[in-house]
């Protein structure tokens, strides 16, 4: 009973191959290999081995040089109809060659052989060639046909099992120096003398270069395994570096150090002080005026014959009492005095000297700085009188 349903299996299977095998969705490219991807052969990851499938086939038609051919048969089907072993030989992969009038497939198989993981082993067939294989272990849960993952995964065993396909000749001139050939933005070659020959894969490529001191737009050139294609870039010069940042290079001057200004801090300082001083000065002057009126008020009380108002005895109390105030009086004005000579000279050697300083200074005026920066301070006296005295206040502008 099981050997008929086996050659009933059989039969049902080679009918389907002989309707199906003949069937493409369109004819290769005429200068493209074809080639059919068959669906992964498996036991226990039947979700896994379609969705690799499917990436294998759609990287297919990705490949320069390769075109896909359509079928919906597995390798497995096949192996079954044509009698193949368990292990397939090279004999069974010949025959499923001739099964499929094809110079080219790529089958492959797939296993759980660790928990949660897959390992799938792709292979390209080739008529009278050895065999190319590729193989990936990867997480059972890349079950999507659509996740970023699962393609990478099919590209690289596309890439492995394909390897480079049909190539034409690419002829580039650029410019009369040296420089990089970039093939779809990879270098792929140098150009020597302003040329460039190199082998390219069949189909269309975007061609560009890299010049020193040079730019040129990418142009996208045809490529086919008959003759050569040549193409030709303009370069154009790059604007010189550097033209724009010159000017950020002034401000570094602003922030150079600069010496600490001793020379004025010691001239400003002594005008301030000689200001202050002559103003002390002046208020002692103003003391002693006022103590000698006041003694001069009291002596005007007091006897002729009296000629020392410090020294007074036998007189009335009246006239002691202008004495001794006279006497007071007389000895402040003195003090006063000295103190205003002491002031004064002080503080006009002071400010001579401060202004000495000035006047001196080697950067005086600074011509680089701005008018503001020019202003010196300024000392002002502004006298004042009160009831009973003058006063002198002190204005500092800066």
């Amino acid at each position: 009973m099981s050997r008929a349903w086996a050659a009933a299996f059989a039969l049902a299977a080679a009918s389907v191959l002989w309707i199906s095998g003949a069937a493409r969705a369109e004819p290769p490219s005429a200068h493209a290999t074809p080639t059919y991807v068959l669906s992964i052969w498996t036991n226990d990851a039947d979700d896994q081995a379609d969705a690799l499938t499917q990436q294998l086939r759609s990287r297919v038609r990705q490949v320069a040089g390769w075109s896909l051919l359509e079928t919906t048969q597995s390798f497995e089907t096949l192996a079954i109809a044509l009698r193949c072993p368990p292990t397939p030989n090279q004999a069974c992969l010949d025959r499923i060659g001739e099964q499929l009038h094809a110079d080219h497939y790529v089958w492959g198989t797939m296993a759980k052989e660790k928990a949660g993981e897959v390992t799938a082993e792709v292979r390209l067939w080739t008529r009278g060639k050895p065999p190319t294989d590729a193989s990936e272990a990867y997480s059972e849960n890349l079950k999507d046909p659509s996740d970023d993952a699962l393609r990478a995964i099919a590209s690289r065993l596309i890439t492995k099992v394909l390897g480079a396909g049909p190539a034409g000749t690419l002829v580039v001139h650029a410019g009369t120096g040296k420089g990089a050939v970039l093939i779809d933005g990879v270098s792929k070659g140098a150009l020597d003398e302003g040329a460039a020959r190199l082998k390219v894969p069949v189909g269309q490529h975007a061609v560009g270069v890299r010049v020193a001191g040079f730019q040129a737009e990418a142009k996208t050139v045809t490529i086919t395994d008959e003759g050569e294609e040549e193409v030709t870039l303009t370069l154009s010069p790059l604007a010189p570096q550097g033209e724009e940042a010159a000017p950020e290079a002034e401000p570094a001057a602003d922030r150079k150090s600069r010496p600490f200004p001793l020379r004025k801090v010691l001239a400003y300082s002594a005008i301030v002080a000689g200001a202050a001083l002559l103003v002390g000065a002046v208020v002692e002057g103003a003391a002693w005026v006022s103590d000698k009126n006041a003694s001069s008020s009291d002596r005007s009380s007091i006897p002729a014959s009296v000629t020392d108002v410090c020294s007074v005895m036998g007189q009335p109390p009246s006239v002691m009492s202008a004495a001794q105030d006279a006497c007071s009086k007389n000895s402040n004005a003195t003090g006063a005095s000295t103190g205003a000579w002491i002031f004064g000279g002080l503080g006009a050697a002071l400010v001579g000297t401060g202004v000495v300083l000035l006047v001196t200074d080697p950067g005086h005026p600074d011509v680089t700085e701005p008018a503001q920066a020019m202003a010196r301070p300024r000392v002002e006296v502004v006298p004042s009188v009160g009831p009973r005295l003058g006063v002198l206040g002190l204005r500092l502008t800066f």
